[in-house]
């Protein structure tokens, strides 16, 4: 069982928010700026539609091979097959780009179907996955402080999550993952704080219920992003219906599982009528029969997603050994949150290892398990939290820590896209390269680090002219951020000015967790009244 709190011995909500800032200015510092995948493509135009036009067909015209398709609906109009989550999330920031990013004069390119890759309401959008990879970080701090670690423990492992995984590269996109994560880690915050007994666990502020009741609405909008997540969010259900089991049997499972399930179901209904407007059936996503192509042998898709050199999570974030390593002690803090967290590492592990495009396409590592990641490195916190106990540990962390972050920073100033393992991804041809040592995207790309980290340090500084305004597209150069991409010195002082708060609410919120720490140990060693 993991240990009660004593009381809120630090501004935990103030860290938090701290937290949540730094990253979303660093995520807002390194944003890509363009569209290259086609799901942000697709993604964006739902958000454009349904402001500018209160609807959610898209524009794009795209031919079946092309990356930007669209499935035919049954009026005839063209509908994009993802989920409607990041569509929605991202509207306040398509609404807000013209007002605050058309005076940059940002160019606008366009694909040879007419669908927008570059400009002022693109750049604009993107941004909503750097204030959610924010915002995600914040959530495993406040996971880590409600499991009962140290408060700078509980930091530092939501740093390596933000700077040391690969949540650090999907929040300068406009994929879906960051807003899974963040789902999902809401979502597990929320049963936490349900099942709490800690004094400190904020249930005179806000009742179990109601934190049930968060919970089921970001499982819902979790599915909402990605319908395949119901497979993920379904053992956190039946963790809800234990609970209520347990807090007055039959009647509490009644009532309180209620809270979880009605608003889940808000959503599953909202994501029903979304089916039906756009094909007809409550069922149909649009992915029609590539929905069900899981072809891939189980043994082929798992090892692919955990270890293969082109794919595999351990190399694409080093970091996860630390979690490997503090699994035993995690195991006797929180029982019930492992074996949770287990049963939905597995059942994704298992759908995804089994589908035909395990690897996500032509994208950086594998895409599909950053949803996880937030609960994956709490283990970490074992170690981070014993890392002054021995020249092992010490290692250990540093080795972990140091080797994640040199990847990290790979996939933000290398182009991944460039890469031969990335083309081969788009073309289908990615299964004959993914245990290529010499193919690995990852090797292939630290290859051109050193070169990539002069040129950006001379590009930050002024030193070295920017990209050429105007193509910014055109590559490959280096740093693969927007103000490269679109030539624009207005850009490179956003980005400065995002790094410069980044470092100054990290560091006060790393201030807060070391003088909160400190009363944490007085109030422990302090005798009872």
């Amino acid at each position: 069982m993991r240990p009660a709190r004593s009381g809120p011995v630090a501004p935990v909500a103030a860290i938090a928010l701290l937290l949540g800032l730094a990253f979303s200015a660093l995520y807002a510092g390194t944003s890509r700026g363009v569209f290259v995948f086609g799901d942000d493509i697709l993604m964006y135009q739902v958000t454009a539609a349904i402001w500018e036009r209160g609807e959610v067909a898209v524009t794009s015209q795209a031919s079946p091979t092309d990356i930007a398709n669209a499935a035919l609906g049954r009026d005839g109009r063209r509908f994009a097959k993802y989920g409607i989550g990041p569509s929605l999330a991202a509207l306040p920031f398509f609404g807000a780009s013209h007002r605050l990013f058309d005076r940059l004069e940002l160019p606008e390119t366009a694909d040879s179907f007419g669908n927008l890759r570059t400009g002022p309401t693109i750049f604009g959008t993107g941004l909503a996955n750097a204030a959610i990879g924010g915002a995600t970080v914040a959530v495993t701090f406040l996971l880590a402080v409600e499991l009962g670690y140290p408060l700078l423990a509980a930091l530092l492992t939501a740093f390596c999550l933000g700077s040391a995984t690969l949540l650090a590269h999907y929040s300068s996109t406009f994929l879906s993952e960051p807003l899974s994560a963040l789902c999902l880690a809401v979502a597990v915050l929320g049963l936490l704080k349900a099942t709490s007994k800690g004094k400190g666990s904020m249930k005179g502020v806000v009742p179990g219920r109601w934190w049930l009741a968060t919970s089921g609405f970001f499982a819902g909008l979790a599915v909402a992003t990605k319908v395949a997540h119901v497979v993920v969010v379904l053992p956190l259900f039946f963790w809800a219906a234990v609970l209520g089991w347990r807090r007055a049997r039959q009647r509490g499972l009644a009532v309180h599982t209620l809270y979880w399930s009605f608003f889940f179901l808000v959503w599953l209904a909202a994501i029903a009528a979304y089916n039906w407007n756009r094909f007809g059936s409550v069922f149909e996503t649009g992915y029609g029969s590539e929905a069900g192509n899981f072809t891939t042998p189980l043994a082929v898709g798992l090892s692919g997603l955990l270890a293969s050199p082109a794919k595999g999570v351990l190399w694409y974030c080093p970091v996860l050994w630390l979690s490997l390593l503090g699994a035993r002690a995690f195991w006797r803090r929180d029982r019930a949150c492992v074996l949770t967290v287990l049963a939905a590492s597995a059942g994704w592990l298992l759908l995804i290892s089994r589908y035909y495009q395990w690897y996500g396409g032509g994208c950086w590592g594998p895409r599909f398990l950053v949803p996880l990641l937030p609960l994956w490195i709490l283990p970490a916190a074992e170690v981070l939290m014993r890392w002054r106990r021995g020249r092992g540990w010490q290692a250990a962390v540093v080795l972990g820590v140091a080797a994640s972050l040199v990847v990290s920073m790979t996939a933000l100033l290398v182009p991944f896209n460039r890469t031969g393992a990335s083309v081969a991804a788009e073309r289908g041809e990615f299964e004959a390269l993914a245990w290529s040592v010499a193919d690995s995207p990852l090797l292939l790309s630290l290859v051109h680090l050193p070169a990539a980290v002069v040129t950006t340090s001379a590009k930050l500084a002024g030193r070295m002219p920017l990209g050429e305004s105007g193509r910014p597209l055109s590559g490959p150069r280096f740093p693969d951020i927007a103000f490269e991409h679109y030539g624009s010195h207005a850009l490179l002082v956003w980005t400065l000015g995002c790094f410069l708060v980044a470092a100054l609410a990290l560091g006060c919120a790393l201030a807060l967790a070391r003088r909160g720490g400190g009363a944490q140990k007085a109030l422990l060693s302090s005798p009872p009244q």
